[in-house]
């Protein structure tokens, strides 16, 4: 409702943007709401508990439910996990995987540098699909990134046929010393929050055998009425960047099923994303508005003023 009582209604066309003033409600009044009507799978970002109290029971009612919480906002165990690389099938992905780790890990109006964060964006993107196409966890990005003349990546890179990334990788490598420690400085920096071991728990398999949690694949979940709650701090240097990750591989899950079904979804699946701007940076977001209502993915943005 409007802070007038009026009952405002929209479609499973219409995608929405919300923009709502501090203490008005809208987690109460828009976002609960909307994941508690919605017909089929539902995906939620937040920053805070309240939303996963209020809706949980009531959609554990009709699917699984998975809480994706690396920095304990709502104290959920890493009962089950996500490999962010199986998101990784070519260099196209690879490159969106590396824009989500490098607009996650610094403030809105941080400083770039025009040359280092563009090579250090190219340089972490080609590891991620270097570790992707030899099946490595996720880790193993951080630790080439913390031997600059490791050159193990573009062998896996130019043996997989991806020559263009592996040549990129070697221009680095080959650089002056400064100029190479730059780019991968930045680098590491873009991919800061695989440096915790809070974080890889829910991104990297338990131990050195078989892991006996549940896996979460994007491609089975949008199959049901299941809801995924992908939870962060606010901030660089946080578990932002996975969030994003997660969310845009989910979601992007769901527009190729729609693809398959003829162009839309028979059951429509919402994406409710509230304090967007401050957990889910997702550059694209705005470019699939045009779209993704008439699929059947309803999106929804929650914005704070001031």
């Amino acid at each position: 409702k409007t802070l007038a009582g009026e009952m405002l209604f929209s479609s499973w066309e219409n995608v929405c943007v919300d923009i709502w003033g501090p203490r008005t409600g809208k987690t109460t009044s828009r976002a609960i709401p909307g994941i508690i009507a919605a017909p089929g799978a539902v995906l939620v970002t937040s920053n805070k508990r309240d939303i996963v109290d209020a809706t949980r029971r009531v959609r554990q009612d009709v699917g699984q439910v998975w809480v994706f919480d690396p920095q304990q906002v709502a104290g959920e165990p890493a009962s089950w996990w996500w490999n962010p690389l199986s998101y990784v099938s070519d260099d196209v992905k690879a490159r969106k995987l590396a824009q989500h780790f490098a607009a996650g890990s610094r403030d809105e109006k941080a400083k770039t540098d025009a040359f280092f964060d563009e090579a250090a964006q190219d340089l972490l993107a080609a590891l991620l699909l270097a570790a992707a196409v030899n099946q490595d966890p996720i880790t193993q990005v951080y630790q080439w990134l913390t031997r600059e003349t490791e050159d193990e990546p573009a062998s896996i890179l130019r043996q997989a046929g991806f020559v263009q990334m592996a040549q990129a990788v070697e221009g680095v490598i080959s650089a002056p010393d400064r100029q190479r420690g730059g780019v991968y400085g930045v680098a590491r920096q873009m991919a800061n929050c695989l440096t915790s071991q809070a974080v890889l728990e829910w991104i990297t398999p338990a131990g050195d055998g078989i892991d006996r949690r549940e896996q979460l694949v994007p491609e089975d979940f949008v199959r049901g009425k299941n809801t995924l709650y992908s939870l962060s701090k606010e901030g660089a240097g946080t578990a932002g960047p996975l969030v994003t990750a997660l969310t845009v591989a989910t979601v992007e899950a769901a527009e190729e099923m729609a693809i398959d079904a003829g162009g839309r979804l028979s059951t429509p699946m919402v994406v409710m994303l509230d304090e967007a701007a401050n957990v889910c940076r997702w550059a694209e977001l705005p470019n699939l508005y045009s779209h993704y209502g008439s699929r059947g993915i309803v999106v929804c943005t929650i914005l704070q003023s001031w």
